[in-house]
Parts: structure tokens; C-alpha cells; sequence
């Protein structure tokens, strides 16, 4: 993925999970005084959904690709600004971010072994634990394929069997429910957004109410045992180095508010589905409107469009002598190399007329393909194609013109991404060179006039021919001053440009 197109989706799912972040924080406190810890813990699942909703395809506007008029007038010119620094501008963007993602893997990797490096030896015991050398913050789950919990040096001596039990069985409730998957799926996204206060701060209390969480299933399954349980949390010594893939009994966690909790009663079935289900919605909420809020995608009809490699159809001179003006629609099945594999007429008015014009011309035509994964794959598109005819006699000069280089982009339009189109009327001579130019219409009024005149002066055309010599004639000729949806400024040469 070029930068261009990864920065603003880092900066989409930046906002989206800030947004799902607070709302987390917001409401919390009052599930866990409702529905319980557990049901608290599970409201962390909006992050993580509306993270993927972000990564969904946005909502697509379609939009009619530009008319062809014949023959008062040549291609339609797309004309746009170079984006030359913005790309530099996004590529070192990104690369000041892929360095910040470096050095957050190695901090939470140099964490993880300092942790490790302070278990000492670790020895085997005959229950499936394994027996540590040191004592702050044990017992401690860790492993993400092969789980194992480490218990402290003194674990017999310093604790009654009714402690260890329940401490080994918190130790596992944090493996069978996922804990340690979860923590390291959280450590990645402070790798990823590592510029984010909000994730940093959102872990300290994921983790909190992960250990809330625990020690409510373990009480629920041994509601006699709190005060053994209480007991355990006082005697084990705080730990001090964090374990970031791993759960450890005493690393920070306020003891106060997790022996508090003890006291309360553990919800019931009733309380726990309806959590669970406020829980759903407010993820599905939180996901749909993280979602909608992306900017949509506009493109051309069925997401193909023609290149400036499209010689415009040849008005039929029946029609023309007789002032006959018309639409034609047609439907191309283009291939992954952009051309075209089936031409269909969908509607034309009048029938019949320019039919046979529009297919022999659209055969010739080459046309952008369609996108997936980052590669051309076959598609189809819709081209609108209008037959128009003028008063002026000379109207069928400068349908191919050469050396028509783009206008430049007025500064003052680019920061404010201003779009429009001016329409000229130019006169050529027989040597194809402009000998006059007016413009016939602008929107905005004024804003890309002076540009679309100084770059039409710099054109060369092919003058009409008549008894087989050039001759001087008249061209109107649409200017387009577009920038495409989401990106900035691009500059392209004009449709017919040699």
C-alpha cells in the first residue's frame, strides 16, 4: 500500500479507536455497578470492532463519467495539480511511524525478558507448576502457545492450600478465557498507534478490569472461599517489572478495589444476559457509526473509467447535416489490460442514430480496469456518450488534438480544493495554433479562467479539413478542474493529449 493511501487510513482508525476508547471509559464503571466485572471486561470488545469497521470497504457514490461531445468539442480536459511534496510529505509520515512501531516492539520486548530474566531458575513441581527462584508479583501466567504458571519460591510455606488452589485457579481462569492472547493483541496496538495517549492509558485499564473480571469467575465458582481468597491478595508481594504478554497475581492492580468487590454479591444469570446484550448493541452501534463516519468512495460507474486514449466517435453525416443531436449509453465489459471485450447499446435517443458510431468507437478505447487487492481484475462500465451539434460549420476541428499539456492547478484552489470546469472557444488556424480564445462559461466564475486561457494558448490542434486542405475553424473545448476523492491534487495530461 502506497503511503498516500495508508496514512489516511491510519489516521480513520486512529479517530475510530479513540472514539470507541472513550466511549469505554465512559461506561465502564457503571456496567461493572449493573452487570458485573465481567460484563465490564467484555465492553473492551468496541475497540477491536470498531477498528474492523474502519477496515471495511466504505460506502460508494457513483457518479456519471464525462460526456463526450460531438463535434462541437474535443475530449473533456481533466486537469489537476502535481502532488509531488504531499507523497513526500505521507512517505515521511509513515516512515517517522514504522520507526515508532520499531521501538515499541523492542521496548515490550526488552519488558518481557527483564520480566522473565527476574524469575530466575525455574523449576518443575509435581502439580504442572513451574517454581521460580524470585517472589515479587508470582504467581504469573505466561506463554502464548505452550501457557505455564510460574508460582514464587516461598508459594508453600507463605500460603494455606485453600490460597494456593484458588491462586492457581485464578492463574488458569486468566488462560482458558483468553487473557494472555488478548494481552498481546492489546501490546500490538500500542505498537501500531504507539503516538496515541489514549491506547497506553486504555491498557492500564483493560488490564484492571481483566483482573477484576478473573476474580469475579473464580468467586463465583467458590463463593465460600472469599475471605481465603482476600487473604492471598494481601499476602503476595507486588511485582516489579510489568509482564506485558503474560498475567501476573500483583503487578498493578488496586488490591483495595479488587478486595472491595469481594463483598459484592456476584450477579445473576438474569443481570449477566442483559449485560451481555447492551454490551452487543452498543459494540454493534459503535461499529456501524465508525463505519458511516468514512468518507465514501466516488467513482466512476462499476469503478472503471476511460483513459485519455478514447478517439471520439465519428458523427454520422447523415445526422449532422441534418442538426441531429443525441445520447448514447453504452454498457463495455472491459478485461484486466483495460480493453474492451463486449460493447452493448442500453438505451440511446434517438434509437438507432449514433449506435453503430458509439460501438466503433468504444472497440478503440482503452480504459482504466477495475481495482482489487491492488490488482487489475476484469470489469465493467457504464459510458454515457453525447452527440451535440452547433451552429458553427467549423464545429468538427480540434476532435484530436496534440501537445495539450494540463493547465496548472491555481495555488489558491488547491489549498482550498476547489474543483470546476471553464468551457473555451477557440479559434484555429490552418496550422492547428490558437489565434484566439474566450471563454464562453465558468464555475466558479473567475477562479480557473486566466489558467485554462494560458494553457490553451500553448496547444496545437488538427484544423478541419475541407476538400482535402486545412482550414481555419472553431473549437469549443470543456476544462475540468477535478481532484479526486480522497487524495490530493494529481496532475494528468488531457484526453487526447499526443
Amino acid at each position: 500500500m502506497a503511503p498516500a493511501d495508508a496514512l489516511p487510513l491510519l489516521a480513520e482508525t486512529t479517530i475510530a479507536g479513540s472514539v470507541a476508547i472513550m466511549v469505554v471509559l465512559v461506561v465502564r464503571q457503571r456496567l461493572r455497578r449493573y452487570f458485573g466485572a465481567r460484563i465490564a471486561y467484555a465492553s473492551w470488545s468496541l475497540v477491536p470492532a470498531a477498528l474492523a469497521a474502519v477496515l471495511l470497504p466504505a460506502a460508494t457514490v457513483v457518479t456519471q463519467m464525462a460526456v463526450m461531445s460531438q463535434p462541437v468539442a474535443a475530449l473533456p480536459v481533466a486537469v489537476t495539480h502535481g502532488p509531488a511534496t504531499t507523497i513526500g510529505a505521507a512517505t515521511a509520515a509513515m516512515l517517522a511511524w514504522a520507526i515508532g512501531v520499531l521501538f515499541s516492539i523492542a521496548w515490550f520486548a526488552l519488558q518481557q525478558r527483564r520480566f522473565r530474566r527476574a524469575l530466575g531458575t525455574l523449576q518443575s513441581r509435581g502439580d504442572g507448576l513451574q517454581q521460580s527462584s524470585a517472589v515479587r508479583g508470582l504467581p504469573a501466567a505466561f506463554g502464548l502457545l505452550h501457557p505455564r504458571i510460574v508460582v514464587p519460591a516461598d508459594f508453600d510455606q507463605r500460603f494455606s492450600t485453600e490460597q494456593q488452589w484458588l491462586m492457581q485457579a485464578h492463574e488458569r481462569s486468566h488462560i482458558r478465557g483468553g487473557d494472555l492472547h488478548l494481552n498481546a493483541a492489546v501490546v500490538a496496538l500500542r505498537c501500531l498507534f504507539w503516538f496515541n495517549p489514549l491506547v497506553h492509558l486504555a491498557s492500564r485499564r483493560f488490564r484492571h478490569d481483566q483482573e477484576l473480571a478473573c476474580d469475579q469467575r473464580v468467586i463465583a465458582l467458590h463463593q465460600k472461599s472469599r475471605r481465603a481468597y482476600g487473604e492471598a491478595m494481601l499476602k503476595a508481594q507486588l511485582a516489579s517489572q510489568a509482564l506485558p504478554l503474560g498475567c501476573h497475581w500483583g503487578y498493578g492492580h488496586p488490591l483495595k478495589e479488587r478486595i472491595a468487590m469481594l463483598n459484592q454479591p456476584v450477579p445473576t444469570r438474569t443481570r449477566w444476559v442483559v449485560g451481555s446484550a447492551a454490551v452487543g448493541v452498543l459494540t454493534l452501534v459503535v461499529a456501524c457509526a465508525a463505519w458511516a463516519a468514512q468518507p465514501p468512495q466516488v467513482v466512476a460507474d462499476q469503478l472503471a473509467g476511460v483513459t485519455s486514449d478514447r478517439t471520439p466517435p465519428r458523427y454520422p453525416a447523415s445526422a449532422l447535416k441534418q442538426g441531429i443531436g443525441g445520447k448514447v449509453v453504452l454498457v463495455v465489459d472491459v478485461d484486466a489490460n483495460g480493453r474492451a471485450t463486449a460493447v452493448e447499446v442500453e438505451r440511446s435517443e434517438p434509437a438507432g442514430v449514433f449506435d453503430q458510431a458509439a460501438i466503433d468507437a468504444a472497440w478503440q478505447w482503452t480504459f482504466n480496469p477495475e481495482i482489487r487487492d491492488g490488482k487489475p481484475v476484469a470489469g465493467q462500465v457504464r459510458v454515457p456518450i453525447t452527440f451535440e451539434t452547433d451552429a458553427a460549420p467549423s464545429s468538427t476541428a480540434g476532435s484530436n488534438t496534440q501537445m495539450r499539456q494540463p493547465p496548472a492547478y491555481p495555488k489558491a484552489a488547491v489549498e482550498q480544493k476547489i474543483t470546476g470546469k471553464v468551457v473555451l472557444v477557440i479559434d484555429v488556424d490552418a496550422g492547428g495554433h490558437p489565434v484566439d480564445i474566450v471563454v464562453e462559461s465558468s464555475e466558479p466564475a473567475g477562479v480557473f479562467d486566466q489558467a485554462a486561457v494560458d494553457a490553451a494558448s500553448k496547444w496545437k490542434f488538427n484544423p478541419e479539413i475541407e476538400d482535402g486542405k486545412p482550414v481555419a475553424s472553431r473549437v469549443r473545448v470543456p476544462v475540468e478542474f477535478d481532484i479526486p476523492p480522497g487524495e490530493e491534487p494529481v496532475a494528468s495530461p488531457p484526453s487526447g493529449a499526443a
